[in-house]
């Protein structure tokens, strides 16, 4: 079949063989199933199949990404939900895991950090910040001429958060079983979305005749992320804090 991307002769299968494009046969005829007994299912089976499916597409698509994520270069808007997904996890998965670190270090003061300050809040923040990156790779990828629509931009930021992710995820294991010196993958997970990731993309086409310079479009970015980042950092900080020396001084009160 036609490779709808790079347009290669490629076999069958679920990606091309010349690009790594998603294909999307499989799912397709999934979808098509469905609809054809959408009239004699109920609609709660109907969700049901719409769930698998895309829980299918998701496992799919995050494996292979997982295996060759540069061929994040060659997707399409075809893959945003996905993305979206692995981005949600992304910020889902980092703001618990503060939480719950947070939460059992304060436990020995007898401090109770709340749920909407220690996890709710952090994760909308989390996923504001994403956004304000998408936006601002989008329109640097814009100042260097290069041609990506903003959907486009969204699904090559959350291809390239998956690695991110394995990255955080190793960093906490081998950081709780007290392995020293791979508590650096933390950090290093944490920079992804701010200094990798938009790395990534404004680097990965050829140089264009026309359009800023690409290095000091990468500086701009590195300067007005990172003063985002500060800020909704002080905020989230501030707030931990702030619960917890309230909940020391209200002890202390309470005591006299």
């Amino acid at each position: 079949m036609l490779c709808p991307n790079c347009k290669y002769e490629t076999k069958e299968g679920k990606f091309c063989t010349n690009c790594g494009a998603h294909l999307y046969l499989e799912e397709e005829a999934v979808a098509k199933e469905d609809e054809s007994q959408s009239d004699a299912s109920p609609n709660n089976r109907d969700v049901s199949s719409t769930v698998n499916t895309v829980g299918k597409h998701f496992a799919s698509f995050f494996m292979h990404y997982l295996k060759s994520p540069h061929k994040a270069r060659f997707a399409t808007q075809q893959d945003i939900i996905p993305a979206i997904i692995s981005i949600v996890l992304f910020a889902l998965t980092v703001t618990i895991s503060f939480y719950v670190v947070v939460a059992s270090q304060v436990d020995s003061y007898f401090v109770d950090i709340g749920f909407l300050d220690g996890f709710i809040l952090p994760f909308i923040q989390y996923l504001l910040l994403f956004a304000f990156i998408i936006i601002l790779t989008f329109i640097s990828t814009k100042l260097t001429a290069q041609h990506m629509t903003l959907q486009e931009t969204v699904t090559k930021v959350g291809i390239y958060t998956i690695p991110f992710l394995l990255i955080f995820l190793t960093g906490i294991l081998l950081t709780w079983i007290r392995i020293p010196f791979f508590s650096v993958l933390i950090p290093i997970s944490l920079l992804g979305p701010v200094i990798f990731i938009p790395s990534f993309i404004l680097l990965e086409s050829k140089e264009k005749e026309h359009g800023y310079d690409r290095v000091y479009v990468l500086i701009a970015f590195y300067v007005i992320s990172f003063v985002v980042m500060s800020i909704l950092l002080q905020d989230m900080i501030g707030r931990l804090l702030g619960g917890v020396f309230g909940g020391l001084m209200g002890d202390f009160f309470q005591s006299y």
